[in-house]
């Protein structure tokens, strides 16, 4: 039979177990509770040290994301029209990096993607365009410069941009020189035109 001090000793050890319990819960809740908080105001002050695209701009946008869904790029058409805040003038964290040749950027995981003059510039149509917003859906989806460029460069023929269609395009021959910059594992087939292993004609 337990002794009276060995069952108030029990009672006091389940009381501290179980406060330690809920201590660790609490921290846990109160450490989201503040990232969460934290993310917020990171993510209004993106939004609130940028501009948001004109109507006229969103048409172009809307245009190309339909586009991408007709052409069967169903999961990029639905991030980008869902999930992506578009902008037209960099936020304070873009500002700060330094930028060349540049038609858009995404800063994931807050969705924002900021849609440069270039983006209406220097695109020759909206197939040029979805290009570029095919390439930010892949930042959507946390993939990083090296698949985004492939996936893009892999599935050309597929949009409709091709070397045929828009190879004498300036966004053509652009895309094509930073492709080779950042996914150089596509352009290494000898037997293939420019060495490239992706292209068809051999």
């Amino acid at each position: 039979m337990k002794t009276p001090e060995t069952i108030h000793s029990g009672t006091i050890s389940e009381q501290l177990a179980s406060y330690k319990r809920r201590s660790r819960l609490s921290l846990f809740v109160t450490s989201v509770f503040a990232g969460l908080i934290a993310l917020g105001v990171f993510y209004c002050s993106l939004i609130a040290t940028s501009q948001p695209i004109t109507a006229e701009q969103y048409s172009e946008v809307n245009d190309a994301i339909e586009l991408l869904e007709s052409k069967g790029f169903e999961r990029e058409a639905f991030l980008l029209r869902h999930t992506a805040e578009f902008r037209r003038s960099d936020n304070w964290f873009n500002a700060a990096v330094l930028k060349a040749d540049s038609y858009a950027a995404t800063n994931f995981p807050f969705q924002i993607v900021t849609l440069y003059p270039d983006f209406y510039s220097k695109t020759t149509d909206r197939v040029e365009r979805a290009m570029v917003l095919l390439h930010e859906a892949k930042h959507l989806e946390s993939k990083d410069e090296n698949a985004a460029y492939s996936y893009v460069w892999r599935n050309r023929e597929r949009l409709g941009w091709t070397q045929l269609s828009h190879g004498t395009t300036l966004t053509y021959v652009t895309i094509s020189e930073q492709t080779r910059e950042n996914a150089p594992e596509l352009f290494t087939c000898r037997d293939h035109l420019w060495n490239d292993c992706t292209e068809p004609m051999k």
